[in-house]
């Protein structure tokens, strides 16, 4: 792969790639390997996709993003204040390292799922915190909230890597029913 192909996909993407692979990784590649997972686009389907822009408002599809330094990373690709539509699942990990983030970026949290009083208190003194029970009501909600320029950004945080197309695709339909 040449270096051009390389600087097609944009920065975004290629940092995206870099820190979806751990270090270990990196020391056993060869020349093919890098060519195929850099060059390999349903590698990067549901993480920061931009998947629609409604009155100057991006809606970014990052499903993939199940554990909280995959959002941190996220948050970290743009300067916009965010909403951050947070699933709370089953296989929720402990968020607080993502307080400095959020206080810095994101101006609503929409929790959808059960109610996790340990997310709800970390987060509900430093950002608007609004509950709700499903992904459809939370990308609806974060339409109402959204003004230019800020993004909306479905990013789990949780979850396990089987749902990441599921979650993603749900959350693609409903942006396109706003």
């Amino acid at each position: 792969m040449n270096i051009e192909d390389l600087a097609v996909q944009g920065r975004r993407s290629l940092y995206g790639n870099l820190a979806e692979r751990n270090y270990s990784e990196y020391i056993r590649l060869r020349n093919n390997t890098l060519h195929n997972m850099f060059s390999d686009s349903r590698s990067m389907r549901h993480k920061n996709e931009i998947v629609a822009n409604i009155k100057g408002v991006n809606y970014i599809d990052d499903a993939k993003s199940v554990k909280p330094n995959s959002t941190w990373f996220t948050f970290e690709q743009t300067s916009n204040p965010i909403i951050w539509i947070l699933e709370a699942g089953e296989n929720i990990q402990e968020l607080t390292s993502l307080v400095d983030e959020v206080k810095q970026k994101v101006h609503t949290l929409i929790m959808v799922g059960e109610d996790r009083a340990n997310i709800k208190k970390t987060f509900s003194t430093i950002t608007n915190f609004i509950q709700l029970n499903n992904l459809e009501e939370a990308v609806k909600t974060a339409y109402y909230f959204a003004n230019e320029p800020d993004v909306v950004i479905y990013s789990p945080a949780s979850g396990n890597e089987q749902d990441i197309e599921t979650n993603g695709e749900r959350f693609l339909n409903f942006v396109n029913n706003l």
